[in-house]
């Protein structure tokens, strides 16, 4: 890539990089970067068996190229607390909407509602978010909900989650304020003997594959064991969440800032494009993926973007959004989280694509989007472990690895990032860069892959590997791959590389 007359003042960034990864580190699938979609906007995302939507279906498609693996689609979020299936509907959905446009405050869905989940390659699997009823009769809906789904969906569904966030429901018109972790705990392990008796069986227990996703919870601000247990993972599991062996992972849910009060102040360069803002939003999530693997229970981030409350007009929806996911997802992935699941609905500001025309704005993807193509490539092939390299404000490194069949690890690539903010407005030929040094005995011919665009602040012409996507979402465009040059990569403000060995 040429730079014109921007002159590189320091001394290039050396990076030692260690040809295996240290111990302790998980190994992950190529789908560590999947989706989670809006419950009442699955019609949309997915389309029907009449109207299958085939713009969602080649975006997956394309992850599934890169990376080798399709994403796991979770169906849940507020809208799921919300809804309430009725069998005898003929109608997928009926939905009614209040004052805020982004979400229904009602929704209800019939049996044709499950053919959505049919649309998306035959290979994927499905999270799907069951209403949390209270009471006997609503354990009674629960369950009915659930098997519906498991009928129609069967070996698709990866998980159910029982319930959005409810560590909200405490003293609202869904639980009492006496409603404890300890009360979930309980009330979970009841209504998933109830779901897997109705939907599995009585097959012996050793027959069953854990089915579920437990807690949900909203981002962690709490952790440790005190006299009233706080709602986290952790205190969930110390409850006895897990004690029949039907929870598959556990799940938290985070944003690096929140839109909810509509007067936010969040930007571009406090809220994504720095590191240690990221990082310091993580340590909760270090702590209670350590304690949930020691217990033998996957932890994930189940739902997950920028900003919260459906993402911020001109933050949430320009590049900058796209190379604040590199950095997040790869950071998540050196900790003890097995996956990430990126949240989208049609009108939402952060979503990786619009799934369908709105308006005067048809389907399209967003800037997230090549951020998720950046991290499927480090993701390719699976079997992965990430390990941190450089941890600064507005730089960041990670290292790459292989994992065979002995658990032995042998580095594939390395991915750099520059994070310092650079504008479409400024002249292009002084946008400055960075010269991260390599070990070139072992780069030496080394590709490599840039995510790039003219700036940070705008949405359009942006490129991964010199490719785009077009109006039906196909990846065009030829190819550029550049090769490492005596052991030297420079990476301009506002862009990731990916520089993968040969094999």
């Amino acid at each position: 890539m040429a730079f014109g007359l921007a002159v590189r003042k320091e001394e290039p960034v050396s990076l030692s990089i260690p040809s295996t990864a240290a111990p302790g580190h998980q190994t992950l699938d190529a789908n560590f970067l999947s989706y989670s979609i809006e419950f009442s906007y699955m019609l949309d995302y997915a389309g029907n068996n009449s109207h299958p939507n085939e713009f969602s279906k080649q975006l997956l498609e394309n992850i599934h190229d890169i990376s080798g693996a399709y994403p796991i689609i979770r169906a849940g979020g507020s809208t799921s607390n919300r809804a309430v299936f009725l069998s005898n509907q003929s109608e997928a959905l009926v939905q009614e909407f209040g004052s805020d446009p982004d979400q229904p405050k009602s929704l209800s869905i019939g049996p044709a509602w499950m053919e959505s989940f049919q649309q998306f390659p035959k290979d994927t699997q499905y999270i799907y978010g069951l209403n949390f009823y209270d009471g006997d009769s609503g354990l009674e809906k629960t369950v009915s909900e659930a098997a519906a789904a498991y009928k129609e969906i069967g070996s698709h569904i990866y998980a159910f989650e029982i319930g959005n966030e409810v560590n909200g429901f405490q003293c609202s018109s869904r639980r009492d304020c006496d409603y404890t972790v300890a009360s979930y705990a309980d009330q979970f392990k009841e209504y998933a003997a109830a779901i897997v008796k109705q939907s599995l069986g009585d097959a012996p227990k050793g027959d069953k594959e854990p089915l579920f996703q437990g807690c949900a919870f909203t981002a962690p601000n709490h952790i440790g064991f005190n006299e009233t247990p706080f709602w986290n993972v952790e205190n969930a599991l110390k409850e006895g969440l897990d004690s029949t062996g039907m929870v598959k992972t556990v799940a938290d849910h985070d944003y690096m800032g929140s839109a909810c009060d509509g007067k936010t102040d969040a930007t571009i360069e406090d809220e994504l494009l720095n590191h240690h803002h990221m990082t310091d939003k993580m340590y909760n999530h270090e702590y209670l993926g350590n304690y949930s693997v020691s217990k033998g229970v996957p932890y994930v981030l189940g739902e997950t973007n920028s900003i919260s409350c459906q993402g911020l007009a001109n933050v949430s929806d320009v590049y900058a959004a796209a190379l604040w996911s590199v950095d997040y997802t790869l950071y998540a992935a050196s900790l003890n989280i097995s996956r990430v699941y990126y949240h989208m609905g049609t009108p939402y500001r952060y979503s990786p694509w619009q799934p369908l025309r709105i308006n005067e704005t048809a389907a399209h993807v967003k800037p997230l989007y090549y951020g998720n193509m950046f991290a499927a490539a480090a993701f390719s092939g699976g079997n992965k472990q990430v390990s941190v390299l450089l941890n600064e404000s507005s730089l960041a490194a990670y290292a790459i690895y292989d994992t065979d069949s002995e658990s032995k690890t042998l580095l594939k690539s390395v991915a750099m990032l520059n994070l310092d903010v650079w504008n479409s407005t400024q002249p292009a030929d002084e946008r400055p860069y960075k010269a991260f040094k390599l070990p070139s005995d072992t780069f030496s011919g080394a590709s490599v892959k840039r995510l790039t665009s003219p700036g940070v602040e705008i949405a359009d012409n942006i490129t991964f590997a010199g490719q785009h996507v077009d109006d039906k979402g196909s990846v065009v465009g030829k190819q550029e791959v550049e090769k490492v040059s005596d052991g030297e990569v420079r990476v301009a403000a506002g862009e990731a590389v990916l520089v993968t060995l040969s094999s």
